[in-house]
């Protein structure tokens, strides 16, 4: 080292364990927030990966989901995704209430699968009703019957997140909108509307698993950028600067 340079700084090593609270909360002191953004991203890819469903729980005095359905854009997610290159196997793993036992006990439920990372997929869908100018004919008897004078809709958004199982870290999100609309008689408006939901989900799901994968060789690309930064910070070097382009800046006064 030549006089008066500065000495390597030794980067810190990957996580080898979350250092999150082992509770709902999942605490995090301030030198473990400090610890996990200094930490380099540790990728162990291409691997297997499991899907669980986050769900509304079915009662609000407990954390029990309804397991008796499975939201109905899984399958279709989970059929895009295998035979996908970032991944050697796709499972369904059980749903999670959404929120009501943390991110701990979605990693014990992990383990007992032997997954190294874990995609939470969910839905958040409102549902509308309204009359449409078919409406008109409910003045007549038959119309009342059969004129399509309902307007359905169907709208919200379905998101993935990966999961890094090993040390409790969402990597990132996405997240995709939908909408859908149709038009129907008076009856049965209700299964209708969940019809119309199922078939929406079902079909935006399968480009939320495209746009995931994309995302995720995204991801790829920014940690080997980050890895090259931070390897040479730790060498001794200065920090590369993140060059403005000219349409990007902004004036300043003098």
């Amino acid at each position: 080292m030549a006089p008066g340079q500065a000495a390597p700084i030794a980067a810190p090593p990957p996580l080898e364990r979350s250092l999150f609270a082992r509770d709902p909360g999942g605490q995090l002191t301030e030198d473990a927030l400090q610890a996990i953004l200094a930490a380099p991203i540790e990728l162990d890819l291409p691997a297997r990966v499991g899907v669980a469903a986050v769900v509304t729980a079915a009662d609000w005095r407990g954390p029990s989901p309804d397991y008796q359905r499975v939201p109905a854009g899984v399958a279709p997610f989970v059929k895009r995704l295998r035979g996908s290159e970032p991944f050697t196997l796709v499972t369904e793993i059980m749903p999670i209430p959404s929120g009501a036992l943390g991110m701990e006990a979605l990693r014990e439920q992990a383990a007992r699968y032997r997954l190294r990372y874990a995609i939470l997929y969910r839905e958040v869908l409102a549902q509308r009703r309204s009359h449409n100018g078919w409406a008109w004919l409910y003045a007549t008897g038959v119309g009342a019957l059969v004129a399509p004078g309902q307007q359905h809709r169907a709208y919200g958004y379905i998101e993935a997140s990966l999961f890094d199982v090993k040390t409790g870290i969402l990597l990132f999100t996405t997240r995709r909108a939908v909408d859908g609309a149709r038009r129907s008689n008076r009856w049965n408006q209700g299964e209708k509307l969940e019809q119309l939901q199922a078939g929406l989900v079902g079909r935006f799901a399968p480009e939320l698993a495209d746009d995931l994968k994309a995302d995720l060789y995204r991801y790829v690309a920014a940690v080997e950028v980050e890895d090259q930064r931070r390897a040479r910070v730790a060498a001794g070097g200065a920090p590369v600067r993140l060059e403005v382009p000219a349409s990007k800046a902004v004036a300043t006064e003098p």
